[in-house]
């Protein structure tokens, strides 16, 4: 599998009131992971979060296997397994790691979420393909596009 990752020092303000990390943390670390890949990957549908494309989140989850602790260097990594007509799923790995950009690491969480793409019609949100810059990153990670619905822009349409 191919891995877009982040990494987070955690700080007091991640940690509960008895020390570890409090377990909703990693469910907003699993966003920002998201977003910047993103940014990274798909920066013309990142740039415009306003307009009348969203990729919204079905469902999420993680699940805590060890505790993380102040001053801890964890590695959020995302992966994207398929993209099946307008949904993606996404699965999240969580490691403890000693420096900066190690490949491995104890493994302390695990998540995933399910994506759905989206394009705002009369004012509200209808399930459309994928626009191609998003499966083309999801793609780059090791998706199965074989049964992705994906839009093939038409005079500037992008549906």
């Amino acid at each position: 599998m191919r891995w877009f990752t982040i990494e987070h020092v955690v700080t007091a303000g991640d940690t509960s009131a008895v020390g570890p990390v409090y377990y909703a943390r990693l469910i907003d670390w699993q966003g920002r992971c998201r977003e910047r890949g993103g940014i990274i990957g798909a920066p013309v549908f990142s740039s415009d979060i306003s307009g009348d494309y969203a990729m919204l989140t079905q469902s999420c989850s993680c699940e805590y296997l060890k505790e993380l602790w102040y001053g801890d260097l964890v590695a959020i990594r995302l992966t994207v397994p398929w993209v099946r007509m307008h949904l993606m799923k996404a699965e999240f790995v969580y490691h403890r790691i000693t420096e900066p950009g190690q490949e491995d690491g104890e493994l302390v969480a695990r998540g995933a979420q399910l994506w759905s793409s989206a394009w705002r019609v009369n004012g509200h949100y209808e399930p459309g393909p994928w626009p191609r810059e998003i499966a083309d990153s999801a793609a780059a990670l090791g998706a199965d596009l074989s049964r992705a619905q994906i839009a093939n822009p038409v005079d500037g349409d992008d549906r």
